[in-house]
């Protein structure tokens, strides 16, 4: 895990080191996400849509082949 030491500024602002902004692939005038989570802030890009968001998380559920997911879909339409 990347970590750093930033310094707020009078104006409540920080800058984000250039290897994690690289890293991330922060553009400028994007939106970050900034959340507290118990004593911690944590600040991540927002995403472009919640389509990129959950893009690929539901992969291997259905199954790892074609014919494992035709299966998988056969077996609950049976269930209607």
């Amino acid at each position: 895990m990347d970590r750093v030491i930033v310094k707020v500024s009078s104006k409540r602002q920080i800058t984000i080191p250039a290897a994690i902004y690289k890293k991330l692939g922060i553009q400028p005038g994007q939106k970050l996400l900034l959340e507290l989570q118990g004593d911690k802030l944590v600040l991540w890009p927002k995403t472009k849509s919640y389509t990129e968001l959950l893009a690929g998380s539901l992969k291997g559920i259905y199954g790892q082949t074609k014919e494992e997911i035709d299966e998988f879909v056969r077996k609950e339409r049976e269930t209607w």
